[in-house]
């Protein structure tokens, strides 16, 4: 096999300068198959090539991936920053705090309603209606004339009660007469004592009779005038169920007229009770008018729970029982409802917010739970940014 003399130089390169240094020729015989001989020091060099590109890619990843752990961490690793989250920390405490301050010092709950007593509007004759002057959510006042019944029966009946007291009264002139007769008679001794005795007893049976007329008439003067139904009670007409034509009868439902001057009835809860007491003021939100706050007071308690007095009480006694907490009705007395220029109605759904008192312990109850978690987060963050310092 032909061979094939091949001069090689020895040439060093140094890493980061750049410059070579060449330390001879020399001489080398290599057997070919016809291809020329890769000298080892270019192979040296080749290797030292590539594995000089790795390090330097190797480098160059672990540089991103150091620059983006220090870009991930360095928003936490700011002493400005966690300062910041501190202070809000704080200031979410001392909101907290401040936000369940009411719920040491009031009761609340949504199971009240306004209430009020009905009046109800009944005829106290029997007759033919006349006029309707109400209608259905009218405002009206003490004395105003609802309905009107047909009054010509009733006039025709005080008319004639009046007659008869006159001729009663005629005849009671007659008997008182008679009796001052027969009185003088007998002093004289011409009458008997039974004569005597005959007129005084006429004359006694004419005034009763007299008397029963006068209250006649009287009874036919109230009939006619209750042929003008008038309004108890300043109020609302509502449930009206009377036309013009219709034919009353003693005692029926005309309609019911609500007062203004109502009330509200909270249902709490028995383990709300403990700190309440009458007088108490309390604040009302109204369901259909969300802007309006009523002001009012606490009237009362009831003397026993809802359940107790409702139509079919529950029998603890038998079978299986399982304790739920009861609700006790209370009721609250408004205080600025003249004022409200609303229609409350009863039914309609409040909110009453009542104040118990305790201000004193539930403030420095809080405090002390917010100057305790405050220093928690000022310690915390002060420990993280020493760490930080060290590190």
């Amino acid at each position: 096999m032909p061979s094939r003399h091949i001069e090689t130089r020895n040439i060093v390169f140094h890493k980061g300068t750049g410059s070579a240094r060449s330390f001879g020729m020399m001489k080398t015989e290599f057997p070919t198959n016809g291809e020329l001989p890769i000298p080892k020091e270019r192979e040296h060099r080749r290797g030292f090539v590539i594995q000089d590109h790795h390090d330097n890619r190797s480098e160059h990843v672990e540089a991103e991936n150091s620059s983006g752990k220090e870009k991930k961490q360095s928003l936490f690793r700011r002493p400005a920053v966690i300062i910041s989250v501190a202070a809000l920390a704080i200031a979410g405490i001392g909101y907290g705090a401040f936000a369940m301050f009411p719920s040491f010092t009031h009761e609340s709950t949504d199971d009240a309603f306004i209430n009020v007593h009905f009046v109800s509007v009944a005829p106290k004759i029997a007759g033919r209606v006349a006029v309707v002057h109400a209608d259905d959510n009218q405002l009206v006042k003490k004395g105003d004339v609802l309905v009107e019944v047909d009054p010509r029966d009733f006039q025709v009946a005080l008319a004639q009660a009046k007659a008869n007291l006159a001729k009663d009264k005629a005849a009671e002139i007659q008997a008182n007469a008679n009796e001052k007769r027969a009185q003088d008679l007998f002093a004289k001794k011409v009458i008997s004592t039974l004569d005597r005795d005959a007129s005084v007893a006429t004359s006694q049976s004419s005034k009763a009779t007299v008397e029963a007329d006068e209250a006649a008439v009287e009874q036919a003067e109230l009939n006619l005038g209750y042929t003008k139904i008038t309004a108890p009670v300043d109020g609302y007409v509502t449930k009206e169920a009377v036309a013009t034509g219709d034919y009353l009868q003693v005692g029926q439902a005309l309609m019911s007229l609500v007062p203004p001057r109502v009330w509200v009835i909270a249902n709490f809860k028995e383990t709300q009770l403990r700190n309440m007491q009458p007088g108490q003021p309390a604040n009302i939100s109204v369901d259909a008018y969300p802007s309006v706050n009523l002001r009012g007071r606490l009237d009362s308690i009831q003397a026993g729970s809802g359940a107790a007095f409702s139509l079919l009480p529950p029998e603890n006694a038998t079978g299986n029982y399982v304790k739920v907490v009861q609700r006790v009705p209370v009721k609250i007395m408004l205080d600025d409802q003249q004022n409200l220029q609303r229609v409350l109605g009863p039914g309609m759904s409040v909110v009453p917010t009542v104040s118990v008192g305790g201000e004193v312990g539930a403030a420095w109850k809080l405090a002390s739970i917010a100057i305790i978690l405050a220093a928690g987060v000022i310690i915390a963050a002060a420990l993280w940014i020493r760490r930080l310092k060290e590190g």
